[in-house]
């Protein structure tokens, strides 16, 4: 049945490519899988998943962008600002706008509508997940953002209140894209719309179809329009990696994403070079809502046992085995929160940096008291047993289980290796008498979910949007609509907590002492880590902060992310980042 699914697809498939090619004629096309299904959200400000970015990014643009430089390396240039200077203090950014600037549908671009649309994105009334990125930036009498405009002189003058190493990558990340406020709502409907879905960007929207395709053409009003060789871009939309890989396969797409691990050696063998597995700045992690008692029937935990016991949970994953035989496409075993070659803006690759801890350091080495069983899974075995769980059998002999472990429910989607990673885990915890409750979602169902907080643990993902330790902490800020885990946020729509949990993320059980709140155990390590100004306390600073995040148990880091990807021969000039986002606008195809 799959097959024939798969099958049908594509040929509708083939069918969209040809009555789109034509109405294209003068441009190549280039059709395409990132998986993940439908976006949540098209608007650039709500969106928050990687594989909605990079739709977006065919359509709209940032102050600062990507190019090629003269080596052939993909490196931050401006893009719809012409110029920029940074004063000496690092707190005023001078921003001058290209001559002659315009939006998709031919209106003039000014300053004052850029600023309008931060100012948008920054709102309250949006309440936009990254809303609380603006905070780098200062706030006039009036509560708006310190922000000067001549539209005259193309001028977009910011002030910041303290220096922001990253300020220019905020303005080459999406949600810092500007939109026509007049157009948009705050629900998101504009960008599900071709006629209003206006935007800077190479490309412009004809078509948007839930669980089908997205569908751009070359956008004429493009400041570098002279150097956009394609003709169009069509995304198409499903967590179904049989079909997207049949889709490749038949030709029918030039390049995907979300590719099951199995069918690497084949794809190696069939199609050499093609397969590619890109270094990504990302981490894979399960996650925990601290609202869910983990407490054993016959003994209450506190909140602070309980972070004990999700710690525990993490533990028991065998890391190695995950990247070795079930992921299979050189990701790296998991350590730590902030994956391999991040930068504090002291060293290169914090992993490897003195002063950061290591939470997993047995994951591969087999105990001593039982060579059965890593050194991790032993001490996470022995950490259940003392928090007083009810077990019969013994850790020695290696027949240990559970009695009283409350069953979690575990949600994730299905695109590229979740569910064979999820039936690793759920396996791993049957094996001891924890018994884990699989629940599939569609990526867009699962994100409605885990952002209304109703949720118990889930799977996923985070690729850095720039390359800095901020991006990461920044996650877990009480502010953030990505902390699913609810540290520091109400419990939403969770109605099965108890007692003792029912103020968990809020009350103050956080911190080394465990008697602060989030706002004041991590909220604060974090807001000093982008206020310090000297790069040895910065670096302290953060390994502070990844500390008090991995104490909660609350996020259970897997493996550090590669993206497996494939893209045909004939397909030239794609600009492809650590950061995971992948830019067409200057692709070419024989």
């Amino acid at each position: 049945m799959k097959k024939l699914l798969a099958l049908v697809l594509a040929l509708t498939m083939v069918m969209g490519l040809f009555s789109f090619a034509s109405a294209e004629a003068e441009g190549k096309v280039i059709s395409l899988f990132l998986g993940g299904g439908t976006p949540l959200s098209m608007d650039p400000a709500l969106n928050s998943a990687s594989a909605g970015s990079n739709i977006i990014r065919s359509a709209f643009a940032g102050l600062t962008g990507f190019q090629y430089n003269a080596q052939g390396d993909p490196e931050m240039a401006p893009e719809v600002a012409e110029s920029y200077t940074i004063s000496e203090d690092g707190l005023t950014y001078s921003f001058v706008l290209r001559e002659g600037l315009k939006w998709s549908d031919g209106a003039d671009c000014t300053a004052s509508q850029i600023k309008a649309s931060w100012e948008r994105a920054a709102s309250a009334e949006l309440g936009a997940y990254y809303g609380f990125l603006y905070d780098v930036i200062s706030r006039k009498e009036d509560g708006s953002l310190d922000i000067d405009v001549d539209d005259a002189a193309r001028t977009f003058v910011v002030h910041l209140p303290q220096p922001c190493a990253y300020f220019l990558d905020l303005c080459a990340f999406v949600p810092f894209y500007p939109v026509r406020v007049d157009l948009a709502d705050n629900e998101g409907i504009w960008a599900t719309k071709p006629e209003s879905y206006v935007g800077l960007g190479a490309f412009k929207m004809t078509e948007y179809s839930v669980d089908d395709k997205i569908v751009f053409e070359k956008n004429p009003y493009y400041w570098n329009a002279d150097a956009v060789k394609l003709g169009g871009l069509i995304f198409y939309l499903s967590e179904d990696n049989t079909a997207i890989l049949t889709a490749y396969e038949n030709n029918t797409v030039e390049y995907i994403q979300s590719i099951s691990s199995s069918e690497f050696e084949r794809l190696n063998a069939t199609y050499p070079g093609e397969l590619e597995f890109y270094p990504t700045q990302g981490t894979y992690y399960v996650l925990f809502n601290v609202y869910k008692d983990l407490s054993p029937v016959a003994k209450q935990l506190t909140v602070q046992e309980q972070s004990k016991a999700r710690f525990a949970l993490g533990q028991l994953i065998n890391r190695y085995e995950v990247v070795t035989y079930v992921t299979k496409g050189g990701e790296v075993a998991a350590t730590g929160f902030f994956p391999v070659g991040l930068s504090d803006g002291l060293h290169a690759d914090v992993r490897g940096a003195e002063g950061y801890g290591v939470w997993y350091t047995g994951t591969n080495e087999l105990s001593d008291v039982n060579p059965d069983l890593t050194k991790d899974q032993v001490e996470a075995l022995q950490t259940l047993v003392d928090l007083g769980y009810p077990y019969t059998g013994t850790i020695e002999g290696g027949d240990i289980t559970f009695t009283d472990f409350p069953s979690i429910e575990f949600a994730f989607n299905t695109s590229g290796n979740n569910a064979a990673i999820i039936q690793y885990v759920q396996e791993t915890w049957n094996r001891f008498g924890i018994t884990g409750v699989v629940n599939q979602e569609a990526w867009a169902t699962l994100q409605t979910k885990l952002k209304a907080g109703d949720a118990e643990a889930a799977r996923m993902g985070w690729v850095a949007d720039f390359n800095d330790v901020v991006n990461f902490l920044e996650i877990f800020i009480s502010a953030s609509g990505n902390n699913y885990p609810r540290l520091g946020r109400d419990i939403g729509d969770y109605k099965r907590n108890s007692e003792v949990t029912k103020d968990a993320g809020v009350g103050a059980y956080w911190g080394e002492n465990g008697d602060k709140t989030w706002a004041e155990a991590y909220d604060a390590v974090v807001d000093a880590v982008k206020a310090a100004t000297d790069p040895t306390e910065r670096a302290k600073l953060a390994a502070e902060a990844e500390k008090i995040l991995m104490a909660t148990g609350g996020v259970s880091p897997i493996y550090y992310y590669t993206t497996a990807q494939m893209l045909k021969p004939s397909v030239h000039n794609v600009i492809r980042l650590t950061t995971g986002d992948v830019i067409w606008t200057y692709a070419d195809k024989d």
